[in-house]
């Protein structure tokens, strides 16, 4: 397995567990909180008219809500606006000391409403901090697929019809990405799961024409890699040559000296990435 020093994603070698760093600056997360019931609205002030009625809600609003996933730490979701037909999914995965918050922010942003978007957690590191402020991190690519088919199933039973599982988009980023395509190659059940994938400073090495043949097969055809190192461009390089061999569809971008990050100049390129992951992906149009 590959190594790579410390830092968002969601693409070179996996970050360290005993290194942490998932650098996007770890902003404090927004308020979470597990399904609830509604707030009681609030009284109208007497002197409201019709001309001070709040305006209606935007269609792409989204929520935020932690599920439960049997024996791992809660995955943090983010739930698009009721519509009629199901809504497709997203996974994503973190680097090593990251967390889940700040990614599922990060592609909430491009999905804008048009998925339930699944931001796994992994395990926690620092658990003598206040669970704001840890990092986690993923232990090993067999953990982190187990977690990540886990999520899945709890999300499948939560969100029931509103959620089309089938053909799901992986995204994942530095330790993500990398442990995230060796849980993809592990077994053909586990691409299965996916159609689309995306890896950011991560998981640009590791592929063969047998793989990518296996991927295709199931029906994981399309694949992006963006790169803000030039040892994760260089990787990318070897392994397009396998892959486009193997029948996949690849999207390559680099941002040159951008770094170990999914922000700055890499960020941009993630965003065109995951247009054109999408962009022949009926439930992605708004309905």
């Amino acid at each position: 397995m590959r190594k790579a020093s410390p830092l968002i994603v969601v693409l070179v070698a996996a970050c360290s567990p005993a290194a942490p760093a998932d650098h996007v600056g770890r902003p404090t997360p927004a308020p979470i909180s597990s399904p609830a019931l509604p707030a009681p609205a609030a009284s109208p002030s007497p002197s409201a008219g019709p001309s001070a009625s709040a305006p209606p809600p935007s269609s792409t609003a989204t929520t935020r809500e932690r599920l439960a996933v049997p024996n791992f730490p809660d995955s943090y979701v983010v739930v698009p606006p009721p519509r009629s037909s199901p809504y497709p999914l997203v996974v994503v995965t973190h680097g090593a000391g990251g967390r889940p918050e700040p990614h599922c922010d990060h592609y909430d942003e491009m999905v804008a409403g048009r998925a339930f978007i699944l931001c796994t957690a992994g395990r926690p590191i620092g658990k003598h901090l206040p669970e704001e402020e840890r990092g986690y991190f993923y232990d090993g690519h067999h953990e982190l697929g187990r977690e990540v088919i886990a999520a899945i199933e709890a999300a499948k039973a939560q969100y029931g019809s509103r959620l089309d599982a089938t053909g799901a988009i992986f995204a994942g980023y530095s330790q993500g990405a990398s442990m995230g395509l060796l849980f993809l190659h592990e077994k053909k059940e586990n691409a299965a799961l996916f159609s689309r994938a995306i890896f950011v400073e991560g998981g640009s090495a590791d592929w063969n024409v047998a793989l990518s043949e296996r991927m295709r097969a199931v029906g994981l055809t399309r694949v992006a890699i963006v790169c803000g190192q030039k040892s994760c461009k260089d990787s990318a390089d070897q392994s397009k040559v396998w892959m486009k061999r193997g029948g996949l569809e690849l999207r390559l971008d680099y941002a040159p000296g951008a770094g170990h990050t999914y922000g700055g100049a890499v960020a941009p390129l993630v965003e065109a990435a995951f247009a054109w992951l999408i962009e022949e992906d009926p439930r992605f149009v708004r309905k």
